[in-house]
């Protein structure tokens, strides 16, 4: 990464504050091919449409943060939970999806075995970039950063082909990576009833599972397709990945619940299997990073 882009993403940071450490600079300064790729997706390399990101609310960007905090700790208690899931799926013993229920919610927990331990950094970075689905579901259509907190912190959209293959849906999320130890993080995204102008749902959004999201509303200035109606809205309940290094292999741990908010007369195991294969597509992070 060159000096100037380096001087461009820590000037806009420090104007809404969030030039909280210095080392970012020299981190990433000798970071790897990859993470330049992953900075320049999330703060793009066009110095106006980052400070146009930028939040320069402080009390909202403590809300984010007071959010991700309850999601971290709820997501970590569902990961770790082994007496009420129900095995859905089993690809090998390397790869097995779960299901549970919370209060008629479905939950599904994917355990995967990643026997690559270099792998661990850049895994991280591609599950970070808000267009990573790209790499594991043909129904991907595109990712964004729609705000940034800081740069661990955002709201990203993405968007998927409809269910029925006819039109679009998309959802919008709060975001956060968090580096719980030395060979362990977690990446966890939420959905909160934010107003983005949509034209079609405006019903509102009450998370089933995360309490505190029900509080943050922030604006979201969205594309003009969503402000006229054109697209389905879905919400990511909570979704969390957590990396684990060992000796020998990465474990992930992939925690997800989707309201794919779909009309009644499409049939419930007919979503439910379109979102966990979603799910068992996750699996593909084994041949991705392949040892060679």
């Amino acid at each position: 990464m060159n000096k100037g882009y380096i001087k461009v993403v820590l000037a806009l940071l420090s104007i809404t504050g969030y030039m909280q450490n210095i080392a970012f600079a020299s981190d990433s300064a000798t970071s790897t091919n990859s993470s330049n790729e992953e900075a320049e997706q999330i703060l793009y390399n066009d110095p106006e449409e980052v400070q146009h990101l930028i939040c320069d609310d402080p009390e909202e960007a403590r809300q984010a943060e007071a959010l991700m905090a309850d999601v971290l700790d709820i997501a970590q208690e569902h990961a770790n939970d082994v007496d009420n899931y129900s095995l859905y799926y089993k690809i090998d013993k390397g790869a097995i999806l779960y299901s549970k229920y919370i209060d008629g919610v479905e939950v599904g927990k994917l355990e995967l075995i990643v026997p690559n331990p270099d792998s661990y950094d850049d895994m991280i970075n591609l599950i970070w970039d808000p267009n990573s689905g790209r790499n594991f579901n043909d129904s991907f259509v595109g990712g964004s950063v729609s705000k940034i907190y800081n740069q661990n912190l955002v709201i990203v959209q993405q968007r998927y082909t409809n269910y029925t293959g006819s039109g679009y849906r998309y959802f919008y999320a709060l975001a956060k990576k968090v580096k719980l130890s030395e060979d362990e993080t977690a990446i966890l995204l939420v959905s909160s009833d934010m107003n983005d102008h949509d034209g079609r749902n405006n019903g509102g959004y009450i998370n089933p599972i995360v309490e505190s999201a029900n509080s943050f509303k922030p604006d979201v200035n969205s594309e003009e397709d969503i402000r006229n109606g054109e697209l389905y809205k879905m919400y990511v309940n909570i979704a969390a990945f957590f990396f684990k290094k060992e000796a020998d292999y990465v474990k992930v741990t992939y925690l997800s619940s989707l309201d794919a908010n779909i009309i009644c007369i499409i049939p419930h195991y007919f979503v439910k299997r379109a979102k966990f294969n979603r799910m068992l597509n996750i699996a593909k992070l084994r041949d991705i990073f392949k040892k060679e």
